[in-house]
């Protein structure tokens, strides 16, 4: 019952680490109410006093539920929180000293995060912008995600740190990147935990980011221990019972049917044994009734007091519960206490700025008490509009209050508060690098208050998070609107670059070079404007229906002298060697190629250099510099891994396959395209199935029929493994088995729209992205014999 052999295998992680000086990481998984949240806060406690002499700061952290409230990041600004408390507690003045310094100098974007910290440091060094106004080294703060790695990279060299995260399937997608490339990237002794429901992650919908992370430390991490946890035997169920069930001895016959009905968890365990020790009647087999019925004993003031606190969230501040049920403050500490020490439905937690908080049992009861009070409907209402005034009264708003308040103004029904407050919260998460965050806000801006701001800002997000169709529909309804008519110009034109953009993403290229035209009619001085719009011109004439790949360069030379911007010169660059490339010109393709890398290294660009590297890499694919590409690769996956860029995006493992098959690899080719699978989305699968066709076709070109013939028995093997998703593996076994029906002489896109059933421009697209756009590869490689 107390989880011995998993407790004391996160002590050995972190006996390890404390040892080696060498991060880990560790995933701990199991269903809902399995003891998850008890087992890693004895985990967090026994492993700092077992090494305190070494000063392990220990922090942890909760993803709440899973609504608009769940402001990005939430998790780890608990997480820092707790540190910080931590290291506060330790009674070392020197190494509190040591990171509230750390706070000031590398991130002083989260200080706002942890209060206890800004309460310690100058008043006016309470953000970036203000510290480098401050007279701080950098006079240009790095992004609050650099920040953060800066901080643990610069803890970790004085002292071990233990990041606990609970509760991450309810994480937004911006935390689960963060802690990935915390993961991968930090080298000192970090241990890591990340726990989530498993039975959370699984839907018929879409793939939830966290299982596409496990995968990704899994194979980048092969030492990753994952421990699954499980449920109670019977008899340890049996030694809970009677420990919760305290008081009068509980009669045998109740034990062993609580045993039955809880089938080991821990949380349906402890519910039962307490219904069941004050009536003794037969419980509700499902839990939501093993809740009702568990908090069916408290006073019904009592009961609106809890849903009351979960409407303010998982946790919330007393004060803010004194103020919606008009009660003595005193009071609610006084019947908070009883619910904590007599029912142990509340836990206090630590507090947010000024404010004491405290948390409910378990995120389950929080869960049944919001759909209780969502059912008196206009009483959830009235809360909601009382508590954004009380959140409204709060000075000096964080990212966290802003996501919050436009939550409440949701749930309070007013539409005016809640479209402005969703589309300022929606910009802060944007520049945060929250883009999922920022778009759910965004739309809720339209939503309630459809305004020009709201739909560009949502077509900027859509467009970032590769929503390429939606990022076109939403400008399109942003321009259509009579405001941007009367807009300053300045504020229209990107977005009516951005609508160009999203069409030549969408192959729509008529329209994009319409849309063009009009900007360049409209904005024909010299400047960044006309270099972004000459850029996608550059664009259009190389990957466009019609190959022109002079003017290509020609206006990539135009962008290169107009601008001074390092990520444009060097798309610039790299879209005029993809131009000689295409032209046949391999020389001038490597030096221009080249260029382009130079350009974005020496600025510190990494998403600019990552492309620069992928284009240079696609030229000696195309030229068969088969162990120079695998180089490239290499520094690819390197850079995806140590900087988070393009953490999900998967070009350069699908090109690994590539490389690795044109070598010969077949098993290793094969589980690359797997992987390639897996990671992309459910939607490319016409895009994929055409680049197997052309991967296929190319083996067969260059090792003869046989050898397509072992890919295809490798990749068959490949989708047996137990890291592919379910749609994964039947989209692959599906696609070898038509495979196997092609005949001699056979053309990979043809067969993919005839046979495969690609829709022809998706064919198409696939086709010139394998060939890089060059006419023939044929010819190319030719060529240079």
């Amino acid at each position: 019952m107390d989880r011995v052999d998993e407790l004391a295998l996160l002590l050995r992680v972190v006996d390890q680490t404390v040892e080696q000086k060498k991060p880990s990481v560790v995933v701990l998984r199991g269903e809902a109410g399995v003891g998850k949240t008890s087992l890693l806060t004895t985990f967090a406690h026994e492993a700092g006093a077992r090494h305190s002499a070494a000063h392990l700061l220990t922090g942890y952290g909760q993803a709440m539920l899973n609504s608009l409230a769940s402001d990005s990041f939430q998790a780890v600004r608990e997480c820092l929180r707790s540190m910080a408390a931590s290291a506060q507690r330790s009674g070392s003045p020197s190494r509190w000293h040591r990171i509230t310094q750390s706070f000031k100098e590398n991130a002083p974007d989260w200080i706002e995060s942890v209060p206890v910290v800004g309460q310690v440091l100058a008043a006016g060094v309470r953000t970036g912008q203000s510290y480098a106004a401050s007279g701080g080294e950098r006079t240009e703060m790095d992004s609050r995600l650099d920040q953060l790695l800066r901080l643990i990279e610069d803890i970790v060299t004085d002292a071990p740190l233990l990041m606990v995260l609970d509760d991450l399937h309810w994480a937004d997608t911006a935390t689960i990147d963060l802690l990935t490339t915390i993961a991968l990237r930090v080298k000192g002794p970090l241990i890591l935990v990340l726990a989530y429901r498993s039975d959370q992650l699984k839907s018929a919908e879409q793939t939830h980011p966290l299982q596409r992370t496990v995968f990704r430390l899994c194979r980048y991490l092969p030492d990753t221990p994952v421990i699954d946890l499980p449920r109670l035997s019977p008899q340890d169920t049996e030694e809970l019972v009677r420990r919760t069930a305290a008081g009068p001895r509980i009669a045998s016959h109740a034990v062993s049917r609580i045993v039955q009905l809880s089938a080991g968890n821990p949380l349906f365990a402890e519910s039962l044994a307490r219904v069941n020790q004050r009536n003794g009647h037969l419980p509700p087999r499902q839990i939501t009734a093993v809740i009702e019925d568990r908090l069916s004993y408290l006073s019904s003031e009592d009961q609106r007091l809890l849903e009351t606190a979960a409407m303010i969230g998982y946790h919330f501040e007393v004060d803010f519960l004194a103020q919606l049920t008009r009660l003595d403050i005193d009071d609610v500490f006084e019947r908070l206490h009883v619910l904590f020490d007599e029912h142990d439905l509340v836990r206090p937690a630590d507090r947010r700025n000024e404010y004491d908080r405290y948390r409910i049992h378990h995120p389950l009861f929080a869960q049944v008490l919001r759909e209780r009070g969502v059912a008196n409907g206009p009483r959830w209402r009235r809360h909601h509009a009382k508590l954004l005034q009380i959140i409204e009264a709060e000075q000096d708003w964080d990212d966290e209050l802003w996501v919050r308040a436009a939550a409440v103004a949701v749930e309070a029904r007013n539409s005016t508060k809640a479209g402005t407050l969703a589309l300022q919260a929606a910009r802060r998460q944007f520049v945060l690098g929250a883009v999922a965050k920022a778009r759910d806000l965004a739309r809720i801006a339209v939503e309630n208050a459809p305004s020009f701001d709201a739909f560009a800002l949502l077509a900027e997000c859509l467009a970032a998070g590769g929503d390429h169709v939606g990022g076109v529909d939403a400008c399109v309804a942003a321009l259509e609107l009579p405001e941007a008519a009367t807009a300053d110009p300045a504020l229209v034109a990107p977005v009516r670059l951005l609508w160009a953009r999203t069409l030549r993403m969408t192959c729509r290229w008529t329209e994009t070079v319409d849309v063009l035209d009009q900007l360049a009619v409209a904005y024909p001085q010299p400047g960044g404007l006309l270099a972004e719009t000459l850029n996608l011109y550059a664009e259009v004439a190389l990957c466009g229906p019609v190959q022109d790949c002079s003017r290509c360069i020609d206006l990539c030379d135009q962008v290169a002298a107009m601008s001074a911007d390092p990520e444009v010169q060097s798309r610039a660059f790299g879209h005029r060697g993809l131009a000689h490339l295409a032209a046949f010109q391999p020389m001038e393709a490597e030096q221009w190629l080249q260029k382009a890398i130079d350009v974005a290294a020496a600025a510190g660009h990494p998403y600019a250099e990552y492309e620069a590297v992928h284009w240079l890499s696609k030229k000696t694919m195309a030229c068969m510099e088969l162990e120079r590409s695998a180089q490239l690769l290499a520094q690819l996956r390197e850079m995806s891994q140590t900087s988070g860029v393009a953490s999900e995006n998967p070009p350069h493992v699908r090109d690994l396959s590539r490389v690795l098959g044109l070598r010969g690899e077949f098993p290793n080719a094969a589980n690359a395209f797997a992987v390639f699978t897996d990671i992309s989305q459910n939607s490319a699968a016409g895009r994929i199935s055409t680049t197997l066709a052309c991967q296929l076709a190319e083996i067969e070109w260059q090792h003869g029929p046989v050898a397509g013939g072992e890919f295809l028995d490798e990749l068959a093997r490949a989708t047996d493994e137990d890291f592919l998703l379910v749609e994964s593996r039947q989209l692959l076994q599906g696609l070898v088995e038509r495979f196997r029906e092609r005949q001699l002489g056979w053309d990979p896109v043809s067969f993919a729209i005839s046979v495969l059933g690609v829709p022809e421009e998706d064919a198409q697209a696939a086709d010139a992205i394998f060939r890089f756009d060059v006419p023939s590869l044929v010819q190319l490689r030719a060529g240079l014999l």
